[in-house]
């Protein structure tokens, strides 16, 4: 029992259970990276169906350095997986701070794993992100799922709180 294999010690913050977000602006809670190296979030959606080809998810960052701060939309780096029961991931893709998008072709039953630069962090003092998704307004259906994965400075088996209101 060289190590904890269950969790592996990171700290996994389920933020949005599986819903549908059709038609409207989700974010996600603030996670409060304090205490943290390091922050990635894995978004997995389900069925999406579009009204029209034209349709999509748009998927931002947000930032910010307090509570009560204002947030900021960041750059980030993503991987689109392969379609479900495969283990392929796309090319890892730099997007800016205006986001990137799914639509109905290609976000459908895939994840969208999303890395955040730690030194554009430190660099504008952000200490809270969270997740911004945003429907067109004639998408039908766009089931979704949204989880934070956290590398701690001090590795736990029961970490304290980390998701927090910024000012949302």
């Amino acid at each position: 029992m060289g190590h904890n294999t269950f969790v592996g010690y990171d700290n996994i913050i389920p933020l949005l259970a599986p819903v549908d977000i059709g038609t409207t602006i989700t974010a996600t809670p603030y996670v409060d990276l304090k205490g943290s190296h390091h922050c990635a979030f894995l978004i997995n959606f389900g069925v999406f169906t579009p009204t029209a080809t034209t349709d999509f998810e748009v998927i931002t960052v947000e930032a910010a350095s307090a509570v009560d701060a204002a947030e900021a939309a960041i750059a980030y780096n993503y991987r689109l997986s392969g379609i479900v029961g495969t283990n392929t991931w796309g090319a890892i893709t730099a997007v800016g701070a205006t986001g990137a998008y799914i639509d109905g072709v290609t976000g459908d039953a895939v994840s969208y794993w999303i890395e955040v630069d730690a030194d554009t962090l430190a660099a504008n003092n952000y200490r809270y992100l969270r997740v911004r998704l945003t429907d067109t307004t004639s998408t039908v259906v766009c089931l979704t799922a949204v989880n934070a994965f956290l590398s701690q400075r001090y590795r736990q088996t029961t970490y304290a709180s980390a998701t927090a209101s910024a000012s949302a």
